[in-house]
């Protein structure tokens, strides 16, 4: 009786392998058809632009990839038009004469990552306040963050070209792009230097996938975090455990001191544990930092169909989706960016 339960298992778990990995497909098309644009763009502009991908087999779900099209376009438009300079800027400044635009893809936890990057010119953050300031858009005595200034290119109307081209003045602006990211749970991230170039970084949830992720309890209630997230297990020692004074709780990890997040705090729902040195830390890693994760017990690991939570729930932070897991439990899987942004708040 046991080995046909466990043979059927294996089946179930072959057909549900097969049966999303008809929904998978790699985002190497769709990066082919970003190279030849590249082409096209860098010959309208009278610019020499070459092209490098990284990540070609990187798998996202078909419904994605025509909802990721028109975003891409538009990003690569401004890359190619806005972002590389001219040839003789370039030399000026001491470049190669041909600019590159990168398009980079990868996982990073429970997301697909895409990076579209550049190596011109640079977001002006000067000239983007100023041109903010022009339109109203904000007024010259908000203290913001060069993250909070280059996010001001996706407010409605914003543009700091000074006139409109063929390439990327096509009355799209970065708003609408914004908004598609957003429709899809998306992000964006904006890294960029003065005269080095600039990254723009689209981060998705999977929508529908296979992730090898790790079962945690807290309470009554299992979450699942995606493995490639998981930097280390352990259960601290109670010197280990610090409170910063107006900060955060913090745990001594290596001799780094890494913010404690209680998950039972964050879903509203009672721990066995509050004591950090009688539960489980999980160190997770988001975009640029580590966390902890208090747990009460590891229950293992397993690869789950992560499902979409429906329009009710698409909104949530913290969480990815949701997973039917192997003895029949529903676990949410958790997002452990959107964690870190929730325990700030």
């Amino acid at each position: 009786m046991n080995r046909d339960v466990s043979r059927l298992s294996s089946i179930t778990s072959e057909l549900q392998k097969t049966s999303t990995s008809l929904r998978m497909v790699s985002i190497k098309q769709t990066f082919q058809r970003m190279c030849r644009l590249v082409r096209d763009l860098s010959r309208d502009a009278g610019k020499q632009v070459g092209v490098v991908t990284e990540g070609e087999d990187t798998e996202i779900d078909k419904n994605m990839v025509e909802e990721i099209y028109n975003p891409l376009v538009h990003m690569v438009r401004n890359a190619v038009d806005h972002g590389i300079d001219s040839a003789v800027e370039r030399i000026k400044a001491g470049k190669p004469e041909k600019g590159m635009v990168q398009l980079k893809a990868f996982h990073r936890g429970g997301n697909i990552v895409i990076e579209i990057s550049d190596d011109g010119k640079g977001l002006n953050k000067d000239g983007i306040l100023k041109k903010a300031i022009e339109k109203k858009l904000i007024d010259n005595s908000h203290d913001l963050s060069d993250q909070d200034i280059y996010k001001l290119i996706f407010l409605p109307g914003f543009s700091t070209a000074a006139k409109i081209t063929k390439i990327s003045g096509r009355g799209v602006g970065m708003d609408v792009v914004k908004q598609a990211v957003e429709k899809m749970r998306g992000k964006i991230e904006i890294d960029s230097v003065i005269n080095k170039g600039s990254t723009f970084a689209l981060s998705f949830p999977l929508t529908m996938a296979i992730i090898g992720g790790m079962i945690v309890r807290v309470g009554n209630e299992r979450y699942i975090i995606p493995t490639t997230a998981i930097r280390q297990l352990l259960r601290p020692l109670e010197e280990s455990y610090n409170i910063i004074i107006g900060k955060s709780e913090t745990i001594n990890v290596m001799g780094n001191l890494l913010p404690l997040i209680r998950l039972y705090k964050i879903f509203g729902i009672e721990a066995d544990h509050e004591n950090p040195w009688e539960a489980i830390v999980v160190v997770v890693e988001g975009e640029n930092r580590s966390k902890c994760l208090l747990v009460d017990e590891i229950l293992g690991e397993e690869e789950v169909v992560i499902k979409s939570l429906g329009e009710s729930f698409k909104n949530t932070k913290g969480v990815s989706g949701g997973a039917i897991l192997g003895d029949g439990y529903v676990g949410l899987i958790l997002d452990p960016e959107g964690l870190f942004e929730l325990s700030e708040v």
